[in-house]
């Protein structure tokens, strides 16, 4: 009798794992279609340009009848994108004050616009718009989705502060050289001026990330416009949250990473 009594709890322990085992597979093999869908039209779509250019290949998010989803479930889209490039020279050698100043313009300027919207949205209705608060992002997002589009504009999706600090070298070297520089001091919390720590912006980054994820139960596909490196947290938060990379578009201006959840 004993031996019974034990036997079916263990049967019911091994008929779910099983299950949980089947149901992890459908999942894994659902994502890859989505990303295989993701690379079929990254390979048929063509570019927009600016300046005469190719800046961003065209793309929209996927319409949830054209995928083969588990009965009963839903998908989520949320897409990150980096601004569009800044109408700012870049170009030459800078020194100390030049590149406090490209620093404070960089937060204030539009952007080199397309000839062309990059991202359709097929389904408008079905899509909500974050945007950063700073210049360059709501640039973008007006370029992208029109400037009478309704969108979020918040400063929780601004990008990772930083300070040129008050010390430095009296040099003129490339611009990236003191912008770099710049960042690596902030990481390390040396000379910051008042600006948030970077402990401070990755939990930003997490609210942000929690934000866009809520979003969704009300509207299937999100977008923000933001930048590169707040944009790169929020992804691995959303990672940890469930969520699936099935697009990598990149760091580059305009460079759009998509997301993934299926839901029931």
């Amino acid at each position: 009798m004993r031996r019974k009594a034990l036997f079916f709890p263990v049967l019911i322990l091994l008929t779910l794992s099983s299950v949980n085992v089947i149901a992890k597979d459908i999942m894994h093999q659902t994502i890859k279609s989505i990303e295989a869908k993701y690379m079929e039209m990254g390979a048929e779509a063509t570019y927009v340009t600016a300046k005469g250019k190719p800046v961003a290949q065209r793309i929209s998010f996927l319409d949830e009848n054209d995928l083969a989803l588990p009965s009963g479930s839903k998908i989520r889209q949320i897409a990150l994108i980096r601004h569009g490039e800044p109408d700012l020279r870049k170009t030459g050698k800078f020194s100390y004050q030049e590149a406090k100043r490209f620093v404070a313009d960089y937060d204030s300027v539009g952007i080199v616009v397309p000839d062309a919207s990059f991202f359709s949205l097929t389904n408008p209705a079905q899509v909500k718009i974050f945007s950063s608060s700073i210049a360059r992002a709501k640039a973008t997002a007006q370029y992208i989705f029109g400037e009478g589009r309704e969108m979020t504009v918040s400063p929780l999706f601004r990008e990772f502060e930083s300070s040129m600090g008050h010390h430095s070298p009296d040099l003129r070297i490339p611009i990236k050289v003191w912008t770099s520089a710049a960042r690596v001091k902030w990481v390390m919390g040396i000379d910051r001026q008042g600006a948030e720590s970077f402990s401070d912006a990755r939990k930003r980054a997490q609210l942000a990330a929690y934000t866009l994820a809520g979003a969704t139960e009300e509207n299937p596909n999100i977008a923000l416009v933001a930048h590169g490196l707040l944009n790169r947290y929020i992804q691995e938060n959303l990672e940890e949250q469930g969520w699936h990379v099935v697009r990598n578009g990149g760091s580059g201006y305009l460079g759009t990473t998509i997301l993934v959840k299926v839901v029931s």
